[in-house]
């Protein structure tokens, strides 16, 4: 019996040690990336760069609206064949238009995608270098649990460090695209 007492003791405790040895942080990514100074910077440039084109849109916004006006002014006019190829000719143009937003907003989103994950790959090399340096098991993202201590939070140090680095954060304007 006092093997079996014995047994379960030095179980517990190794069982103990180990879990006491293991090491976990927790981050949180989506902040480090949002606040990161750079980032924030690039949005900027992108969203004045994306002011450039606002102008063109609004032009060629005006002239749909004078062609569908020019069409329901000329509706008693004109007979129904050449008001149908005036409607058509709105309507190919509309969809044009509409393809161009879409292709700008697209350009735009995959601009900021490909920014995000290069900051991304970044915070990832200081995370590794970090785990190596203090012997961390385990680095959670915030998003991943539900309660931790405050003290198991290593996004400072990680925004400290991103921070001194120059990111290459690079996008391509839309008509380049």
């Amino acid at each position: 019996m006092k093997l079996i007492k014995l047994i379960i003791f030095f179980y517990i405790n190794f069982l103990c040690l180990n879990v006491l040895a293991q090491t976990i942080a927790i981050i949180n990514v989506q902040s480090l990336i949002d606040n990161n100074q750079q980032y924030i910077n690039i949005l900027k440039d992108i969203e004045n760069d994306q002011k450039k084109y606002s102008n063109k849109f609004q032009k060629k916004e005006n002239e749909l609206k004078n062609l569908m006006k020019d069409i329901k002014d000329s509706e008693l006019i004109l007979s129904e064949n050449e008001i149908n190829l005036k409607i058509d000719n709105y309507n190919k143009n509309l969809n044009d238009y509409t393809i161009l937003i879409e292709n700008f907003n697209l350009h735009y989103q995959k601009q900021i995608v490909n920014i995000r994950e290069t900051i991304l790959k970044e915070i990832l090399i200081l995370l590794e270098k970090y785990a190596i340096d203090n012997n961390t098991d385990l680095i959670l993202d915030s998003t991943s649990y539900l309660i931790a201590s405050n003290s198991l939070d290593i996004t400072n140090i990680i925004k400290n460090e991103l921070s001194i680095k120059k990111l290459k954060l690079e996008y391509t304007n839309f008509e380049k695209n």
